[in-house]
């Protein structure tokens, strides 16, 4: 499984810089100085690379779905295709689709985080998949994917159902857990509880009287092999969540990077890119 470690690329949607300006000066200045190369994709409807991009599972194997979420029924006009995205002559990305596979199935890549030997998803994709039995979903992923599969319960409370605001892969059998226990302990438990089956559970924890409604930001951080970017949202927890995530990646660089331009939005650093091994 090629997970964020592995990753030495990273793309973003043209818009960015008009959308976020000032996130995207922060962007380009950190990996400038990290010597990361990015690019920005032409085609694409919205900010969000992390949700219709395909899925790389390793070098030479690049996973395409359907995007057409069902959030997006009442806004056509968002649904970007991914293939035309490739197919834009400045991406330089056209010599992958002989690389790539496509499943006959709606997902959404904010919904697909890759641990190790397994990818975690919520049950989102069950719903809209309704046309087809559970143990048929489960089945296309897993031949797609070639990895195990672990299935989080949805929180119907967040609408888009997407795995990357509740974990990311801290490498050697541990997941980042965002603090869900102050945000809903029902739910905190039954992520918990799937979760230690499998991984070592490390919790994101904020020292204040009550979770800020946009914590949920900083588990969404941008992993490109040893640099991590962190959302900054201007808060005291900012600074908290810059020192847990260091603790839990010892080898990487941590930078925060302002992202509220985004977070209004409705995504943070994760949402917005798509990084991949070239």
């Amino acid at each position: 499984m090629l997970t964020d470690n592995l990753t030495n690329t990273v793309y973003f949607s043209s818009i960015l810089p008009e959308k976020c300006p000032v996130l995207n000066k922060h962007l380009v200045e950190a990996l400038n100085e990290n010597w990361i190369p990015y690019a920005y994709s032409s085609e694409t409807k919205d900010i969000w690379c992390r949700d219709f991009m395909p899925i790389q599972i390793e070098e030479d194997r690049f996973v395409f779905y359907k995007y057409t979420p069902n959030y997006l029924e009442d806004a056509l006009h968002l649904q970007t295709n991914p293939e035309k995205v490739f197919r834009a002559g400045k991406n330089h990305l056209q010599h992958l689709l002989q690389k790539a596979v496509a499943i006959d199935l709606v997902l959404d890549g904010g919904n697909v985080v890759k641990c190790g030997d397994a990818i975690v998803m919520t049950e989102k994709v069950f719903v809209e998949n309704k046309g087809k039995t559970r143990s048929e979903v489960e089945r296309i992923l897993k031949d797609a994917f070639q990895c195990n599969m672990l299935f989080l319960p949805w929180d119907h409370k967040e609408k888009f159902g997407h795995s990357d605001g509740i974990i990311h892969y801290a490498g050697d059998g541990k997941v980042l857990l965002t603090n869900y226990d102050e945000i809903s302990p029902y739910y905190y438990s039954r992520f918990r509880k799937a979760l230690e089956k499998h991984f070592e559970v490390i919790l994101l924890k904020y020292q204040n009287k009550r979770p800020h409604a946009r914590s949920w930001a900083y588990i969404n951080f941008l992993q490109i092999g040893k640099l991590v970017l962190v959302t900054k949202l201007g808060l005291e927890e900012d600074e908290q969540a810059l020192e847990q995530i260091s603790k839990a990646l010892p080898d990487c660089n941590v930078i925060g990077i302002p992202a509220l331009e985004a977070v209004r939005r409705g995504g943070a650093l994760n949402c917005i890119s798509w990084n991949i091994k070239l």
